[in-house]
């Protein structure tokens, strides 16, 4: 008997702006990222969140404001674990990165495989 996936929450980390974009899509569980914390406070408290998250049965997966990866990197479990993590860029920061070759590399880090369209 096959078993059906269950279904898992979504929880988005950023600032205010990246946020309200996931609220009008129906997401409900966020960790605001002030603009004005301090760069050693808001490490450490992104790394108690993510692992709490890890520890919550209920997220399946944490979708992360792009400009914070670096601060969270060293606490990003690999593929294999719930939830998945995937970093996103803001409006703002899309200007910035070369987003075909980031989304290329990330699914070739998930998957193992890379994938060209």
């Amino acid at each position: 008997m096959s078993r059906l996936p269950s279904k898992k929450d979504i929880v988005v980390i950023g600032d205010l702006g990246f946020i309200n974009g996931f609220k009008l899509v129906g997401v409900k569980r966020f960790i605001e990222v002030s603009e004005t914390e301090d760069i050693a406070e808001l490490k450490k408290r992104l790394g108690e969140s993510l692992a709490k998250l890890y520890e919550d049965p209920s997220v399946g997966l944490v979708i992360i404001q792009y400009r914070f990866r670096d601060l969270v990197a060293d606490k990003v479990q690999k593929v294999g674990r719930e939830p998945l993590v995937v970093f996103v860029p803001s409006s703002k920061e899309v200007s910035g990165i070369d987003v075909r070759d980031y989304y290329l590399r990330m699914i070739k880090s998930y998957l193992g495989i890379s994938i060209e369209v």
